[in-house]
């Protein structure tokens, strides 16, 4: 019932060889929930994966290309489909790209092997943008994303998708931390 998530075993690493630790600073207006948001996103790159290539997702949500992320990865067992609305079955990722001067930009994913969202987070950890991903070879490769407008529907995936990230903290916590 638990969720699966997946997390490389240790982090000490310097920001763009700073020598120092990672830290990740909130914008000036925030959400809520932007303090949770900013604590996730440094779990992320204090225990997730490393280097982790987000293909054309960067491109196609105007952040960059060619983009790596720091990254935590789950699949969705039939629980966390009746508890947050999210497909049975699918993968999803939480991922942190960190940007010069202590920033990062916050992306969502999630698939099965046929279709996949991705999705921005912005300063206000609103939806600041969609994109939506086809795998032309059917099992989850081969991916060709474009830009989507955030209509009802998306805006209401991205929810349900913000929300399992964030009741995922504590379990996130209990993670060893990555060594590189």
């Amino acid at each position: 019932m638990r969720c699966r998530i997946f997390a490389a075993t240790a982090l000490t690493a310097a920001l763009f060889g700073s020598g120092g630790p990672h830290t990740i600073f909130a914008s000036n207006a925030l959400a809520e929930d932007a303090p949770t948001l900013v604590q996730l996103a440094q779990l992320t790159v204090q225990k997730g994966f490393k280097n982790i290539p987000l293909g054309d997702v960067c491109d196609r949500l105007h952040i960059g290309t060619n983009c790596k992320a720091y990254q935590l990865d789950a699949s969705i067992d039939a629980a966390e489909n009746q508890k947050y609305g999210l497909p049975l079955g699918w993968h999803t990722s939480w991922n942190v790209l960190l940007q010069r001067g202590g920033g990062a930009n916050i992306v969502i994913t999630d698939h099965d092997d046929h279709i996949g969202y991705g999705y921005l987070i912005g300063a206000e950890g609103d939806l600041k943008a969609a994109t939506v991903g086809l795998s032309t070879s059917g099992n989850g490769k081969n991916w060709h994303w474009k830009p989507i407008t955030a209509n009802d529907a998306i805006t209401e995936r991205f929810a349900f998708e913000k929300t399992y990230w964030l009741a995922q903290i504590e379990a996130i916590q209990a993670l060893p931390d990555r060594k590189d």
